[in-house]
């Protein structure tokens, strides 16, 4: 299956950002989220996603590596947030087509402080770890 008919079955079919080797795409949960975002930060975000594309080191204020971890069986996800002032995009980083893909699973739009809002991250560990078992799927009946 490609990448894009994938994306599209796991309803993450909206691209921010691509390059050759990487793409950032949003899932159809926090599409309105990144649309209802002024202009502003909108591009500061679209910025910080296409240098990740490119492969260049983004700065704690754009990029938070490191989120957290959702682990379910076999499954181990690491959520990861693209982020401009009290804002927060989260995702996970997953091969598909085999091209690197991180994507958006959910937003944090009112951060009041610097840790993540643990019930936010919580919902975007259970987004992240749903792509990563359906993208299972996807890629075991492929496999047949």
């Amino acid at each position: 299956m490609s990448a894009n008919r994938a994306l599209v079955a796991i309803r993450c079919g909206h691209i921010l950002a691509a390059t050759d080797g990487a793409c950032v795409a949003i899932c159809e949960d926090a599409e309105e989220d990144f649309d209802g975002l002024d202009e502003r930060k909108q591009a500061q975000l679209l910025r910080a996603m296409d240098l990740w594309c490119a492969g260049q080191r983004l700065t704690p204020e754009q990029f938070n590596a490191s989120e957290d971890r959702a682990r379910k069986g076999d499954l181990n996800v690491l959520v990861q947030a693209f982020k401009v002032w009290k804002v927060r995009f989260y995702g996970a980083v997953f091969q598909v087509g085999g091209k690197k893909h991180f994507l958006v699973v959910d937003a944090d739009l009112a951060k009041k402080q610097r840790k993540a809002d643990p019930k936010i991250l919580k919902r975007a560990k259970v987004r992240a770890l749903a792509l990563a078992e359906k993208l299972a799927e996807i890629a075991k009946k492929a496999g047949k």
